[in-house]
């Protein structure tokens, strides 16, 4: 009985995973691209490298947990320092609304990976 109730929990929990709290447009193709509907995909991050005081894209990146986010391992080098910034929708604008940059405090890149 404690099984199924556990069970009952843990399906409750997971049925929300993932669902963007608020809804994207999505079409069946995309066609020389359209703007996602702002904070629709909130897992989704900026990886930026600081050069010379400025900061820059380098990667998308997935919040995978509260603390942690999943890139490519081409995206990082060990001589740059990075932020991550969430709920970022337009690049170009520095402080925008609802945007918020975080420091990267240790980078794991896989043992098998080879620049």
């Amino acid at each position: 009985m404690l099984g199924a109730v556990c069970l009952v929990v843990l399906l409750g929990y997971a049925y929300g995973c993932g669902q963007p709290a608020v809804p994207p447009q999505l079409s069946s193709r995309v066609v020389g691209g359209v703007d996602a509907v702002a904070h629709s995909w909130p897992w989704q991050i900026s990886l930026q490298y600081t050069r010379s005081g400025e900061w820059y894209h380098t990667c998308g990146g997935t919040l995978i947990a509260p603390q942690w986010v999943l890139t490519a391992a081409h995206c990082i080098s060990s001589s740059l320092t990075y932020r991550v910034v969430l709920g970022k929708q337009d690049l170009t604008v520095d402080d925008e609304a609802g945007s918020v940059a975080v420091g990267v405090e240790k980078t794991i890149v896989h043992e098998k990976w080879n620049s």
